[in-house]
């Protein structure tokens, strides 16, 4: 076969990664992981059983019984070279997919025509999908998304020679080890990202493989290769051409990684290029003195510091994003903002209207206090989640500023605790837990419309400041005093001036 097999020395290296997976052989025994690099886990028995229970090992023995060669392919075989724990194995085979769907069938596997323009079936076996591709080539990207056309090869080589990354481009055989043409595991052992072959013609094949390449970087940690940055700098302004639902995909997979504020940094060039919007923040100097960076340092340091959940992630990115045009108001400003940005990158609608929610409340800060938080709770309609959403982006926010941002950090920490155990302490925190219903209110007060929600929120401000308890007698004698007394926004006038008495 053509090309250089998995070097010996590399074998020995990865030995331990396998074999922590060894460990498991229900594990190993699902995913079909590759017995040879068990020689010192498993006697031959046990590797033998390996092989028998793998769905995707299962796949590859029906098709070269019919006389096809068969891989497993791509992010599985990468994945377990990291020692991280490795998901749906795909296969590339020299069979084309007419006789990979007729193979598959007479081995008792559904079989569904998912992709059989690029050559792909995807075989249940065992319970589990599968997808078989046939060794392929491929044409030009005129739309920079798909290949004008694709040639079916006979060459497991030639079909890696096609893939963006060389960690990407290592085939895998559960008797005959790894395939590496391309030096793929010696790059995964450096830590390093690298186009296979010209980075520049993998780049202008597919724009989207420039921010595959920055959100490896957020996943992995690994760096760059210098030629393959310098190609993906350069070809940054094609990523223009990639539909916009792609791209926002690709961003948050970036911005959940673990080193996604470091990317947004070192990677800026393209990152900015799918959020024309950030160009303004390098260099821009925030005015107050608690900020140790630049507003794209803090964005950055604030990713870092918001969990990794997508909403929570992109709204840490874009919580300053309008700070440049005016320091006033900008929180509602950036929230405006950064709808329009996230709708425009066709991000789903529930993680656009929490981060847009959790922008426009992060500069609603208060020192702990019990009563301050129960009506914070209260602005936000006693929905605790969005509280500790906006809470969370608060302490990243803090956390973005430096070291001077500590003491918020603490702060809000302190808050977080708290929120836990109001949730859990009965305590109202909106007016659906009030222990009068909006019907009764209405009924009592002869009320409509919005004078119910008014009335309610009023009575549920005078619990929180403990003026009235909780109960239906309690909150009947005080209904009239709530109903002269109600107001918009009642709970923002209440924390305010809750504030200014500190």
């Amino acid at each position: 076969m053509p090309g250089k097999p998995f070097k010996e020395e590399n074998r020995r290296k990865y030995q331990s990664v396998f074999s922590s997976f060894a460990k498991n052989t229900c594990y190993i025994a699902k995913h079909g992981l590759q017995p040879a690099l068990f020689h010192y886990a498993f006697p031959m028995d046990t590797r033998i059983d390996i092989i028998a229970h793998s769905p995707a090992a299962l796949a590859i023995r029906a098709l070269e019984k019919s006389g096809y060669q068969a891989w497993i392919v791509g992010g599985w075989v990468r994945d377990t070279l990291m020692g991280r724990m490795p998901h749906d194995a795909d296969i590339a085979t020299n069979a084309p997919w007419e006789h990979t769907k007729r193979i598959m069938c007479g081995a008792g596997y559904a079989v569904h025509e998912t992709g059989v323009k690029h050559g792909t079936v995807t075989a249940i076996v065992s319970g589990e999908p599968i997808e078989i591709t046939t060794y392929r080539i491929e044409g030009p990207y005129s739309d920079s998304r798909h290949p004008d056309y694709v040639e079916f090869v006979d060459s497991i080589e030639l079909d890696l020679a096609r893939r963006d990354f060389t960690m990407n481009a290592i085939a895998f055989h559960p008797t005959r080890g790894i395939f590496d043409p391309f030096d793929g595991a010696s790059d995964i052992e450096a830590r390093t990202i690298r186009a296979v072959g010209d980075a520049r013609k993998r780049f202008e094949e597919d724009p989207l493989r420039i921010l595959r390449a920055a959100r490896f970087e957020a996943q992995t940690g690994f760096e760059i290769e210098p030629a393959t940055r310098d190609a993906a700098f350069s070809c940054a302004h094609l990523l223009d051409s990639v539909a916009r639902e792609r791209t926002g995909s690709e961003l948050t997979k970036l911005l959940c990684g673990p080193y996604a504020g470091r990317v947004i940094e070192n990677e800026f060039p393209i990152v900015v290029q799918a959020i024309n919007e950030l160009k303004v923040a390098r260099g821009f100097k925030l005015k107050s003195k608690r900020h140790a960076y630049d507003l794209l340092g803090h964005l950055a340091h604030s990713v870092s510091a918001a969990p990794e959940n997508e909403a929570l992630r992109w709204a840490a990115l874009l919580h300053d994003i309008a700070k440049p045009e005016s320091n006033h108001d900008h929180a509602q400003r950036s929230s405006t903002t950064a709808t329009r940005i996230m709708q425009r990158l066709r991000i789903g609608r529930q993680q656009t209207q929490q981060a847009a929610d959790a922008i426009a409340w992060h500069t609603t800060s208060f020192p702990p206090s019990e009563e301050a938080l129960r009506l914070f709770v209260a602005c936000l309609g006693g929905d605790v989640p969005r509280a500790r959403r906006a809470l969370l982006l608060q302490r990243a926010d803090a956390s973005g500023h430096g070291p001077k941002g500590d003491a918020r950090e603490k702060e809000v920490d302190e808050e977080l605790a708290m929120l836990d155990a109001l949730e859990c302490s009965g305590k109202p925190l909106g007016a659906k837990q009030l222990a009068l219903s909006g019907r009764e209110v209405a009924d009592l007060g002869n009320l409509h419309g919005s004078e119910i929600g008014r009335t309610l929120d009023a009575l549920l401000a005078a619990v929180v400041e403990g003026e009235v308890e909780n109960t239906p007698e309690a909150l009947r004698s005080h209904l009239n005093f709530a109903i002269e007394n109600a107001e918009e926004q009642i709970f923002q006038k209440k924390l305010r001036k809750f504030l200014t008495k500190r």
